[in-house]
């Protein structure tokens, strides 16, 4: 039998804490405003607490092609949408237009008429045309961030990191921190909301070196009039840091 312990005491899971975070910026301003001088002080990143959006598991890419027109009623406008997008990314790469014409690996079916999303290229399919580069856009369109906070021009997009570290997959040359580089790119190449901001990336770990900690998420949440199942799961993260 397992210890006679609440839930709240043994959960490990990093997408709840991410979650209790933003819940708890979203719903104290005292929280959001300790928390904007935190990152205003350690890393020069601006915040205003009374201008704040907060986003987690951040799909923007699969979001907004989706939003490109309805992918079952699909229309030469869906399409013509679509190829825009994708020319643009085979330009970040530095591959021309017609690319898109020379492989059945971007087109659903052996008809040419209607176009994957990049979510769907085939990796091998990729690696047979010798156009390795956009595995990245792929793994890109198919990532989801942590969390997105927006603020009058900024955007600051944070990787949290509890007990994992970077996500790589041996073998295929996947490095997480690198595919988030790609989605920075991307999001600023098509994503006309957020090319107006300035995006900063950073980490939220037990021992960062860059980014801030879950210690001072938690010496922050502490004080702050969060509600009280939040400040509970968030405190039993001192279990990650106290005696170290």
């Amino acid at each position: 039998m397992f210890n006679d312990k609440p839930y709240s005491e043994t959960n490990r899971e990093e997408r709840f804490f991410c979650f209790l975070f933003v819940h708890s910026l979203l719903m104290s301003r005292q929280f959001r405003s300790d928390i904007a001088q935190l990152v205003s002080s350690k890393l020069s990143i601006p915040l205003d607490p009374d201008a704040f959006e907060a986003y987690v598991e951040v799909a923007a890419l699969r979001d907004y092609w989706n939003d490109l027109g309805n992918p079952v009623a699909y229309t030469v406008e869906t399409h013509a949408k679509r190829r825009q997008v994708l020319e643009l990314v085979l330009g970040e790469f530095d591959l021309p237009a017609n690319t898109l014409d020379e492989h059945d690996l971007f087109w659903t079916s052996a008809q040419r008429g209607k176009l994957w999303s990049p979510s769907r290229w085939s990796i091998e399919g990729l690696n047979q045309a010798g156009l390795n580069d956009l595995i990245k856009v792929r793994w890109a369109f198919n990532a989801k961030p942590d969390i997105l906070i927006l603020s009058h021009s900024t955007m600051m997009l944070i990787e949290a990191k509890l007990e994992s570290s970077e996500g790589r997959a041996e073998g295929t040359g996947y490095r997480q921190y690198e595919i988030q580089k790609v989605i920075a790119r991307l999001w600023q190449l098509l994503i006309p909301e957020f090319s107006r901001r300035t995006l900063h990336a950073t980490t939220l770990e037990v021992k960062p070196q860059n980014g801030i900690s879950w210690q001072e998420v938690v010496s922050l949440a502490r004080e702050t009039d969060i509600d009280a199942f939040s400040r509970e799961c968030l405190l039993r993260l001192q279990r990650y840091y106290i005696g170290q």
